[in-house]
């Protein structure tokens, strides 16, 4: 009992961490070709344990018309922090090796993109985009009064840019 329960938490945090190590937004179908191609969990439990973590608000899902992006979330971040070291070292590597190698593809396929520039004495303007392969599916342009508040918005753009696109689109349509 208590080794499913083991195996069960080191599955949804090996989720979280395989996310984390590519640092993009990913489809659902991104992250279960890993997993089933690497026989790491079952197609079945994967999908459950993605809407467990979506439930539990560790990751969020956008919809973009005909994709949906799995992007993991601050408190999902958080809860990787304090319980890393439940993932065996094999398959941190193993995750890691992945990223490393296909970081670049993946991120071609979808990209959240946020960055600042000054435009005078007391005027940033932070640009964020939500993009899918060339096209851009959302750009959001903001001037603020400083850098601090600059950096802000870009740091946390990559952790709310879903729910701010999924909430504008659902206003909007």
């Amino acid at each position: 009992m208590i080794q499913d329960i083991n195996a069960l938490a080191e599955d949804k945090l090996s989720i979280l961490y395989f996310m984390r190590c590519l640092g993009i937004p990913l489809t659902n179908g991104q992250v279960t070709r890993f997993f089933i191609e690497n026989n790491i969990i079952n197609y079945f439990d994967l999908q459950q344990y993605i809407l467990e973590l979506i439930a539990g608000e560790l990751v969020v899902d956008m919809e973009t018309g005909n994709t949906e992006f799995l992007t993991l979330t601050l408190k999902g971040s958080e809860v990787l922090t304090f319980f890393k070291k439940r993932i065996s070292p094999a398959l941190r590597n193993s995750i890691e090796s992945y990223a490393e190698k296909n970081r670049t593809r993946l991120k071609d396929e979808s990209q959240i993109t946020a960055d600042y520039k000054k435009i005078s004495d007391g005027q940033y303007e932070v640009q964020c985009r939500v993009t899918e392969k060339e096209l851009v599916l959302m750009e959001l342009k903001l001037n603020v009064p400083n850098s601090n508040q600059a950096k802000k918005i870009c740091e946390n753009w990559r952790f709310r840019a879903p729910e701010v696109f999924k909430a504008i689109l659902e206003r909007l349509v």
